[in-house]
């Protein structure tokens, strides 16, 4: 595999002191769209994420994906001679990732004030729990209570049974995406010549979700609607419902515009509805939402999952089966796509993960390996590029500083 860097970033570099989950994601983003990240740990400590569940034979099967395209340093930015190395990396950076507790790396001695005195144009991207700033900046911010705090966690499951917090680390990579956006939107400015020098991105856990949110927002603030919890979007359109088929699949199907509706009582062969006072009109169908999802549940499962999606496809109505993981590596759409790949890797010689997207017809993008061993680029970043001696690389190795 060629490990040379393409893609719309190459020639971009950014530093990533950052664990776990949202930083690092944000980071991986700027490694698949070609920049140089590279990725400092704690000497013989190294990232948390690398033990996280699940793994196989005790090798981690999340870290090759969330590091992959990354080179993966290590140094200790709590002591002097660590500062130092860092800010002589900073020389040639652009951006600068980091989502630890407010004013950690304030106390470590590379605020962003000492930061912009080695680099006036260095964009300092700052992901935590509750932002830079306000009464909880200092407080503890994990996804999942960073999730709740944002409304959205209220507003999944049952009205009738307890909220159901997300499957996925979801305002972790949300915020990672936000992070992205940030940085290069203060990248853009400083290359079209609009910002003269870097600036901090301040991005937190929660505010990205509540974005999200921002029709409900604007629902309270008009009549002072509270949403409750849905398993779907409902109040909006109908129908929009998860059906079972005959052969005990799952299917989604939305007809949620008034021509979608109507094809879909056509191909019900039930015309009749489409008149009926009931459902009408999108209110109407909404209002009598339960009755209108029962007749469609009925017919729905007359059918297997393969035939309901061809018949409703051929016809124009929004459909799709809802894929597991193993359905998702079977089905025709996600292979023709490449969606899913196999990398080489060291312990189990191939293995599947997510492409890079978005697609560039141009700038392709490439995963050229996976996430690396602690340290592995210590030698070529330190040696090579940094120019340090064989002696103080040894000396450094010795007093623990990389």
């Amino acid at each position: 595999m060629k490990n040379e860097r393409s893609g719309p970033l190459k020639g971009v570099r950014v530093l990533e002191i950052a664990n776990v989950i949202a930083g690092p994601f944000a980071s991986s983003l700027f490694a698949d769209y070609g920049a140089d990240v590279i990725k400092i740990e704690l000497p013989n400590v190294g990232d948390p994420f690398r033990q996280f569940m699940p793994t196989h034979n005790g090798e981690s099967l999340r870290w090759p994906t969330i590091a992959r395209n990354k080179r993966c340093i290590t140094l200790d930015l709590r002591v002097d001679k660590g500062k130092e190395i860092f800010l002589d990396l900073l020389k040639t950076t652009d951006i600068v990732i980091e989502n630890f507790r407010p004013g950690i790396i304030e106390k470590w001695g590379i605020g962003y004030d000492v930061m912009k005195k080695v680099n006036p144009k260095i964009i300092l991207v700052r992901i935590s729990g509750y932002g830079q700033t306000g009464p909880y900046r200092e407080k503890a911010g994990f996804g999942t209570p960073s999730t709740a705090f944002s409304g959205y966690t209220y507003l999944q499951g049952y009205p009738d049974r307890p909220p159901v917090s997300p499957p996925i680390s979801l305002s972790d990579y949300v915020a990672g995406l936000f992070g992205v956006i940030g940085g290069l939107s203060s990248l853009t400015s400083i290359l079209k010549g609009e910002l003269q020098e870097g600036q901090v991105v301040d991005v937190s856990l929660y505010e990205p979700l509540l974005r999200l949110l921002d029709g409900l927002i604007t629902q309270y603030g008009i009549n002072g609607n509270i949403p409750e919890r849905s398993p779907m979007i409902s109040g909006a359109a109908s129908p929009s419902e998860i059906l079972q088929t005959k052969d005990n699949k799952w299917v989604i199907i939305v007809a949620s515009t008034q021509r979608t509706w109507e094809r879909l009582a056509q191909v019900m062969k039930r015309e009749d509805l489409i008149s009926n006072d009931k459902f009408v009109t999108n209110q109407q169908r909404v209002k009598n939402n339960e009755l209108l999802v029962g007749i469609i549940n009925k017919w729905v499962k007359g059918f297997t999952m393969n035939e309901i999606c061809q018949l409703l496809d051929e016809n124009g109505i929004p459909i799709s089966p809802v894929n597991s993981v193993e359905d998702i590596m079977q089905n025709e759409q996600f292979i023709a796509r490449q969606d899913i790949i196999s990398v080489p890797h060291p312990v189990f010689g191939e293995i599947n993960m997510s492409n890079i997207f978005p697609v560039f017809s141009e700038t392709h993008c490439t995963v050229r390996h996976v996430g690396p061993a602690l340290g592995e680029h210590n030698q070529e970043v330190y040696l090579s590029e940094l120019g340090m001696s064989e002696e103080e690389y040894k000396q450094l190795q010795k007093l623990g500083v990389i």
